[in-house]
């Protein structure tokens, strides 16, 4: 736009031009009529890039729409997607008892059934603690985990080597510090460190250090030795005491009757993952059985989501085309109109943008055909498990219907022949899914070869458009120059004219 504005306004550029003094002529509108011609072929050039443009943002909407519908429900990552095959095998766990000691939760590998689940140990990490508060004053350290361990107010105070140090070893690493360290430094270095694999913290509630093993049950193991200062050992300000502490613990549990040991209080077991909270004095009951529901739900957002995205192109494809008549605004055109009417004339403007687009055609017939293919090696189509499209003379022509209960039975009856037939068979038989990735993949390669071109255009146009207001600049500037000698000319007679009228005065 700014191209044309420059062609527009050049008139108004050369200062020395001579203005209609002498004629009386409006010479400014004249050379713009006279150049009006260039500036027809400048608009029409605009108004071609214009609608280009439009046409980009149209298609690039459409791929970001496609997208969108691929990586939500063709892809490998999201939750819910056709294309994970823990769609089609979830399952759901119910408590027979009710006790918050134990969850169950169900993967996609689980083996259905009834389990009994008894804690007898819970599993836990060796540590060292604090002997007891450690603050002067039995509240707190410090208020701020920002104070430096120097200012730390301890019942024992913290001591430092001639250097302002302290130092000591856990499981073999050694650490050093200065009085100047902050607390949370001190504790994130030690925290941070892939050799001492601890966990050290400070507890403002009960005033004391807890130093945890990073390796989880009885394999796990603190080892504590002090070096300088008394961070540890006897009389220490942390009020931990130097060794080995090897306290920790697996997990006991007995399920189905056979007794399990694990050094973490979650674990799975046959595509059961146990967490335990608590131990229990009676065993627990849990059923483990297949979800058709959540296939059906995944099944049920597909369809409305296809429903939605089809429904889009084909109004695209079949919408009124009246560009003819309504021709982008020029920035001229636009300075005569509102905001409302220039809404309501681009409207009209872009319409047709993408009427009978073979791209997109293309994709809409390829998707369509693929519910009234045979799937996945099994001879069958999508209508077998429910998946129809409603009739000619129906509300929802032409949309996918799905019947929820009908999908349901077939999962119940053969849920592997209904994978199969989304997901495709042990060969070359592909299923819904597959053709439906093959189908959007060439349509975006083809949108996107498209765009290519497109912005060759504009570009193009672009080009265009700087020649054409240069020879448009040429033309007025011609047009000022004769107007200019016509002016200096007038100029002169009337000169001539007042000085023979004053030989007669």
């Amino acid at each position: 736009m700014s191209n044309v504005n420059s062609a527009q306004n050049a008139v108004n550029t050369n200062t020395s031009r001579i203005t209609g003094m002498y004629s009386g002529l409006d010479i400014d509108a004249l050379v713009k009529s006279m150049a009006s011609p260039q500036q027809a072929k400048i608009d029409k050039a605009y108004q071609s890039q214009t609608r280009q443009t439009w046409l980009k943002e149209a298609l690039t909407s459409i791929r970001g729409d496609i997208n969108t519908f691929v990586n939500t429900y063709l892809s490998a990552d999201a939750a819910g997607s056709l294309f994970r095959t823990s769609t089609y095998y979830s399952y759901k766990v119910t408590a027979l008892s009710s006790s918050p000691a134990v969850s169950l939760s169900a993967t996609a590998s689980a083996v259905p059934g009834r389990y009994s689940v008894q804690v007898q140990q819970l599993a836990k990490n060796a540590s060292a603690e604090s002997a007891g508060r450690i603050s002067k004053d039995g509240t707190e350290i410090s208020a701020s985990n920002t104070a430096t361990l120097g200012e730390l107010s301890f019942a024992n105070a913290l001591e430092f080597d001639d250097k302002g140090q302290i130092s000591f070893a856990i499981n073999g690493k050694t650490f050093t510090f200065s009085r100047d360290t902050s607390l949370q430094t001190f504790l994130n270095t030690i925290n941070n460190d892939p050799d001492a694999k601890v966990t050290m913290k400070y507890s403002r509630l009960t005033d004391s250090f807890t130093i945890t093993s990073d390796v989880d049950g009885e394999n796990g193991s603190v080892l504590i030795r002090n070096i300088s200062g008394n961070a540890f050992g006897e009389n220490s300000a942390f009020q931990i005491g130097e060794g080995l502490y090897k306290n920790g613990q697996d997990a006991v549990v007995t399920v189905n009757g056979v007794e399990l040991r694990r050094s973490s209080n979650t674990f799975t077991v046959d595509g059961v993952t146990f967490n335990l909270l608590d131990e229990t004095s009676e065993p627990l009951t849990f059923v483990v059985e297949r979800d058709y529901s959540a296939t059906v739900d995944a099944v049920k957002s597909f369809v409305e989501a296809y429903n939605t995205l089809t429904e889009k192109l084909k109004a695209l494809l079949n919408e009124k085309d009246e560009s003819r008549n309504y021709p982008p605004l020029t920035e001229a055109q636009r300075k005569e109109l509102s905001e409302k009417e220039i809404e309501a004339w681009e409207e009209k403007a872009k319409s047709g943008l993408l009427r009978n687009n073979p791209m997109l055609r293309t994709l809409l017939n390829t998707l369509r055909s693929a519910f009234f293919t045979t799937l996945g090696g099994t001879g069958l189509n999508m209508s077998s498990i429910g998946l129809t499209t409603a009739g000619y003379y129906e509300e929802n022509a032409g949309q996918l219907v799905l019947d929820e209960e009908k999908l349901r039975k077939a999962l119940e009856k053969n849920g592997d022949q209904v994978v199969q037939m989304f997901l495709g068979g042990a060969g070359s038989e592909k299923g819904l899914v597959t053709l439906f990735r093959d189908a959007f993949s060439q349509a975006r390669k083809s949108i996107v070869s498209s765009l290519d071109t497109i912005s060759e255009k504009i570009g193009d146009y672009g080009d265009l458009i700087v020649r054409l207001e240069e020879q448009y600049d040429e033309i007025s500037e011609r047009y000022y120059n004769k107007f200019s000698a016509m002016e200096t000319a007038l100029a002169r007679l009337n000169s001539q004219a007042s000085f023979i009228s004053q030989l007669f005065a």
